[in-house]
């Protein structure tokens, strides 16, 4: 997930979406992997939905947040459950 740029206001739509598909089919075998993609999946469709006003990207962008969340929940769950790293 190195390649994904931090700061996507630089970035014009069609580039965006290049950056997204880039990742998309990515393998990602652990919880980290996968939130960190829906961390920049919401980010991606936050930044459409600002730029275009399009109530849809807004709407992605939500549910991408909602799943990045849960899964940052998991992975800390288990990591308590686990003795935080011991």
């Amino acid at each position: 997930m190195s390649q994904i740029p931090e700061d996507l206001s630089t970035l014009t739509g069609p580039q965006l979406v290049r950056a997204f598909l880039a990742e998309y089919d990515k393998p990602r075998t652990t919880k980290a992997e996968r939130a960190e993609f829906f961390d920049f999946k919401s980010r991606i469709f936050a930044a459409i939905a600002e730029r275009d006003g399009n109530p849809d990207a807004a709407r992605f962008a939500a549910c991408a947040r909602a799943d990045s969340d849960l899964l940052w929940a998991e992975v800390a769950a288990n990591e308590a459950l686990n003795g935080g790293g011991r």
